[in-house]
């Protein structure tokens, strides 16, 4: 690479993904804009990714390959920032790809705001059987990015940040869901985001993402994090109608999860806090759910669900 300093600098985190981590390094040798670094940080790995990886770097200069010891996530991001060279930092998890022209979208929506010292997001889409499926942008109320960062989950992979940002908020190490809405919500604090429109990040679950929200656990977290959140909005930048709707989905997906494992009670509390919290949030799928779970309508609600 010619540059001493490149435009992208393209951060994955891995931890025993050898299986996967060798198609992620090859979606981004596959980007038609070239211009940028890739830093593969093994968040110490036990099986052959040293292995697979190291030929990638011998090869290609743009390959930086960084072992660590085994710290999650965000401090493997973290180190990586702490790297990075690039004007931007993207990032990817070492089980999803980039579709060949996610570098030129990001490219051209920088030069289009005149190289912004902002936050950049893309589409993701799903593989199917023969094609990908994308998924529909959400539709906010409002032209705040803030109401779109805390309604939906954008994950890191999405996301383009001005090296300058992140060299300044990074992600928080105590947190182990939602680590990255909650850096988001900080960015934007101080900076904005620009959508770029284009759907470029393939999703992929091959059995082994670190986040299972299948597991009750998983939903405590997420509903601690928009605790958190909101206790944080010192400014009231989250208006009280996006906080409503945090923490009544929280509610209603932790109650969901307790049915599904049978458990009434816990089930029945979450509902009723979920509704409290925003009667009008949902609330036809709430009361189906509801419906579900009670054994005289319980026919009638698993048609309409």
């Amino acid at each position: 690479m010619n540059n001493i300093k490149p435009v992208f600098s393209v951060i994955i985190p891995t931890y025993n993904r050898s299986h996967s981590v060798v198609e992620a390094v090859e979606s981004v040798l596959a980007q038609t804009f070239e211009d940028f670094e890739l830093l593969v940080i093994d968040d110490g790995s036990t099986d052959n990714t040293r292995e697979l990886i190291g030929p990638f770097a011998e090869k290609d200069l743009r390959i930086k390959y960084v072992y660590q010891e085994n710290a999650e996530r965000s401090a493997a991001r973290n180190h990586g920032i702490r790297l990075a060279k690039g004007q931007y930092i993207c990032f990817l998890d070492s089980d999803d790809l980039y579709l060949p022209d996610h570098l030129q979208q990001f490219r051209k929506a920088i030069e289009i705001n005149e190289f912004p010292v902002a936050m950049l997001v893309s589409n993701v889409v799903y593989p199917t059987e023969n094609s990908f499926t994308e998924v529909g942008q959400f539709v906010t109320d409002t032209n705040d990015p803030m109401e779109l960062v805390v309604k939906t989950p954008i994950c890191s992979q999405q996301m383009c940040i001005h090296t300058q940002i992140l060299k300044e908020e990074q992600f928080d190490t105590n947190i182990r869901i939602g680590e990255d809405q909650e850096l988001w919500t900080r960015i934007l604090k101080k900076h904005t985001l620009i959508k770029s429109n284009q759907a470029t990040v393939v999703i992929r679950d091959l059995g082994d993402r670190t986040i299972d929200f299948t597991k009750i656990d998983s939903h405590i977290a997420n509903l601690n994090l928009k605790k958190l959140l909101i206790k944080a909005d010192t400014d009231n930048r989250i208006r009280p109608e996006w906080r409503r709707f945090m923490l009544s989905g929280a509610y209603y997906k932790l109650a969901t999860v307790h049915l599904h494992r049978g458990e009434k009670g816990a089930f029945f509390w979450n509902m009723l806090c979920s509704f409290v919290v925003s009667p009008t949030h949902y609330w036809k799928d709430k009361v189906l759910v509801v419906f579900s779970a009670l054994p005289l309508l319980n026919k009638f609600a698993k048609g309409k669900l």
